[in-house]
């Protein structure tokens, strides 16, 4: 996440479970080979103008042939930018590679584009100091802090010098405190419950009429390159019409993130809520699961806590949502429990833990391209 709280990048990086093994095989082709692949998944979002940082040890780029398959304007973290020779350096920054260090005391040389922190059992503080020691010797230089337990760790590293934050965006350090609903999220949760009871789309057509902001937002949405209408789109009713009962959901689903928008991390929150909901609703389509629009509201709703700051349970209250969408969130048990615990192991990072959420699903062996997918998507939504 960037300072003003929209979402930057990626920190990508292999499993540490891989890591530990590729360690007893220091310096080897497979060692090697696993570094390439992860430059290679690195291209994609560096092309679409997203951070994308990638931690690799100095030796590979010694390597035949790595130093040219950096994609361009990769963030690049070495763990010895001395070891790397002057003219691999001059190659990469040609490219538009960006070269940083971990943690370490700030020096001019050699140049240093951005120093990647790593948060510490020993608390924030330590972190933010180290920020302010690198920005006062380098004020060029970028800071990314890593690692951070909570979104308001996220939210304090930003403000407390790092210019990129990375960290556990679905957790909070304290539990929100009890709150009414904002009245825009009151009357986008009336009117998924209009969908939910079935009622007549003219119903809904007359309650967005009642709210100017939320009429212009689905007219615009209606006549937007996504919706692509053979004709402009002018009334609310013919939005509605064209757009459909299942549409119109997932836009009112959008609608109630956008009611978020009294903290630092309510953009990049946004992004990371819808990037899960339509990864849950690939996957239940690959798994040939019905009503796949559910799979988008319980991905998207698990991240609705930290977004409104209200408890989840008096979040969750004015919707009427399945029994078995509110037993996997509030208890992470059921049928759709499953689904949650996948979200959770990609939110710790742990392979081991992701591998085995992955292979109870039956999308061990596409859940990367399908993770890749749901982001790419939100990113265009947001």
């Amino acid at each position: 996440m960037e300072r003003g709280g929209a979402l930057a990048g990626f920190y990508l990086q292999l499993p540490e479970s891989l890591l530990l093994r590729l360690g007893q095989q220091a310096q080897s082709p497979a060692a090697v080979a696993h570094h390439r692949a992860l430059l290679a998944a690195a291209a994609p979002w560096a092309a679409a103008d997203k951070v994308a940082l990638v931690c690799v040890p100095s030796w590979v780029l010694a390597r035949e042939g790595v130093a040219d398959a950096v994609p361009p304007h990769t963030w690049l973290c070495l763990d010895s930018i001395d070891s790397v020779a002057a003219p691999v350096q001059a190659l990469l920054r040609r490219r538009g590679v960006l070269l940083g260090v971990p943690d370490s005391p700030p020096r001019s040389q050699p140049r240093v584009d951005f120093v990647l922190l790593q948060a510490q059992a020993s608390g924030l503080d330590t972190l933010i100091l180290s920020a302010q020691r690198w920005s006062e010797r380098l004020p060029g230089v970028k800071v990314v802090a890593q690692g951070l337990a909570h979104i308001e760790d996220v939210e304090l590293a930003l403000k407390g010098g790092a210019h990129l934050a990375c960290g556990a965006f679905a957790r909070s350090a304290t539990t929100a405190a009890r709150r009414e609903l904002g009245s825009t999220a009151l009357r986008v949760c009336e009117l998924l419950n209009h969908l939910a009871l079935d009622r007549d789309t003219a119903v809904i057509a007359d309650a967005v009429r009642g709210d100017v902001a939320l009429a212009y937002r689905l007219l615009r949405y209606a006549n937007s390159p996504a919706i692509g209408p053979a004709q402009p789109v002018q009334t609310v009713d013919q939005a509605v019409l064209l757009l459909g009962r299942g549409e119109l959901y997932r836009w009112l689903s959008v609608q109630l993130l956008s009611a978020a928008d009294s903290r630092q991390a309510s953009r990049a929150l946004q992004e990371t809520a819808l990037a899960r909901g339509r990864l849950l609703e690939t996957v239940a389509q690959q798994r040939g699961e019905s009503a796949v629009g559910a799979f988008f509201t319980l991905g998207m709703l698990s991240l609705i806590e930290p977004l409104l700051q209200v408890p989840l349970a008096l979040a969750l209250a004015p919707l009427r949502l399945s029994e078995a969408v509110r037993a996997a969130l509030l208890q992470r048990e059921g049928p759709l429990a499953g689904y949650l615990r996948l979200l959770d192991a990609m939110d710790t990072g742990v392979g081991t833990d992701i591998d085995a959420c992955a292979a109870a699903l039956g999308i061990a062996d596409t859940l990367g391209a399908l993770n890749e997918q749901a982001w790419a998507w939100a990113g265009g939504v947001v």
